[in-house]
């Protein structure tokens, strides 16, 4: 398959796919969040993503199904990010160093994306918290980075530099919100709807706009192709 498939067909299939693997498993999943363990069935504002990921839920029975879909749909994605930016890199040829450090740091977002997903909250809590973390901040510095490729670019339009200069912003935002401003749900149980509500949104405006960034990419292959 060549560029174009990664670049500009991949994307909408992994994000097409994280929508229904993630419908699904909240329809099937066994139950219960950090704060009611007895809560029939998934709450939107009240279960983080990764809830689906739990091999056993929080009512203490097999969560399998919905583990195996959740964690299906992070690998997707982490895998389309790794092969989207890796990809990239020959589009900004003439920037080595910025193009180096912006594949480090999508890749790794990519990387740290399957990692949460073989990492079940309830198994590995602490390899989970690190690779959720991760994934954010390194999505963080490719956007920054990605943006600046952008720029310098020729011929690439700066619409989707604004665009990911944006989505750079919102990730920050989210990691500083989640991180330092918010309280530890376990801890303070009032907080957890603000925490699961925030994680919802960003996660959606990352598959989003990932998934514009590789449109604008596409395009500007197609342009130079011809």
């Amino acid at each position: 398959m060549n560029n174009r498939f990664w670049i500009t067909k991949l994307p909408r299939f992994a994000m097409m796919s994280f929508i229904f693997l993630n419908v699904t498993a909240m329809l099937l999943y066994a139950g219960g969040n950090m704060n009611d363990y007895n809560y029939e069935g998934y709450s939107f504002i009240r279960n983080f993503f990764s809830d689906l990921g739990r091999r056993y839920s929080f009512t203490g029975t097999s969560n399998l199904i919905s583990c195996i879909l959740f964690n299906t749909s992070l690998s997707i994605v982490g895998l389309t990010f790794m092969i989207l930016f890796y990809k990239a890199r020959s589009t900004f040829s003439n920037h080595r160093i910025l193009v180096f450090l912006a594949t480090i740091f999508g890749v790794y977002s990519g990387i740290s994306y399957i990692g949460v997903g073989f990492t079940p909250a309830d198994l590995y809590l602490d390899a989970h918290i690190f690779f959720a973390h991760w994934a954010f901040r390194a999505l963080f510095a490719a956007s920054v980075l990605y943006s600046i490729l952008i720029l310098k670019t020729d011929g690439f339009e700066n619409k989707y530099a604004y665009a990911f200069i944006a989505f750079g912003i919102m990730v920050f935002f989210y990691v500083v919100y989640s991180e330092a401003i918010l309280d530890d749900p376990r801890m303070n149980p009032d907080d957890l709807v603000k925490h699961v509500v925030a994680q919802k949104m960003i996660v959606f405006w990352i598959l989003f706009a990932v998934y514009i960034y590789s449109i604008g990419l596409g395009k500007y292959l197609f342009e130079n192709d011809d």
